[in-house]
């Protein structure tokens, strides 16, 4: 797949280094740092019998209780056919993309925006999708103010090796939400052992 023009673009903004563990959130730092959620809603929709308010509120609770106790501001990306209103109802920033890769290159410009605009601040960044890791997997972190969590939909889509598509390097965080667990206000997964190798569509 060809390397999007945003990511390009994300490259010549800020240079990080992946290899590097992402800084713990016991500091005061990242604790009372405020955080933006980057929600790719059709990989990760909302759950049965809730709502966007409900979702918004529940990942506040997560956060919360992870440690994190700032500000919270969610972008959503996909579901072209929502109802007018649905998403900014609850104080969600929509952004209506069609395919994968319209959602996934403007997830790309407002995540680079956001580094950009917030280059001198310590910060607290979600990636929600199944492409979690194809959105920052280029980038390469060193000296940021900005600590990146993940989460993923209960069956991330693998490859038959076991990995993950679209990632070239192994996801940094030491914790990664479930997406149906993150929507409820539960806790991460803490990484310990390889999952099993699996294929899904």
């Amino acid at each position: 797949m060809p390397t999007p023009t945003s990511l390009i673009m994300g490259k010549m903004i800020i240079t990080m280094t992946l290899s590097q563990r992402m800084p713990s959130v016991t500091t005061a730092s990242y604790a009372e740092a405020k955080t933006v959620v980057f929600w790719d809603v059709d990989e990760c929709p909302i759950p049965e019998d809730l709502d966007p308010q409900s979702v918004y509120q529940n990942i506040r609770t997560a956060l919360a209780n992870k440690g994190y106790h700032g500000e919270v501001s969610i972008m959503a990306f996909g579901d072209r056919n929502q109802i007018p209103g649905y998403y900014e109802s609850a104080g969600i920033q929509i952004f209506p993309k069609g395919d994968k890769y319209d959602r996934i290159g403007q997830m790309q410009l407002e995540f680079f925006g956001w580094m950009r605009d917030n280059s001198c601040e310590y910060t607290n960044m979600m990636v929600v999708t199944r492409s979690a890791m194809e959105l920052v997997s280029y980038l390469e972190y060193k000296n940021t103010h900005h600590n990146i969590l993940f989460a993923n939909p209960l069956y991330p889509q693998t490859k038959a090796c076991g990995c993950k598509f679209g990632a070239r390097q192994e996801d940094p965080s030491a914790e990664t939400w479930v997406w149906e667990t993150l929507a409820l206000g539960g806790d991460p997964s803490i990484k310990t052992v390889e999952e099993p190798c699996r294929y899904r569509e």
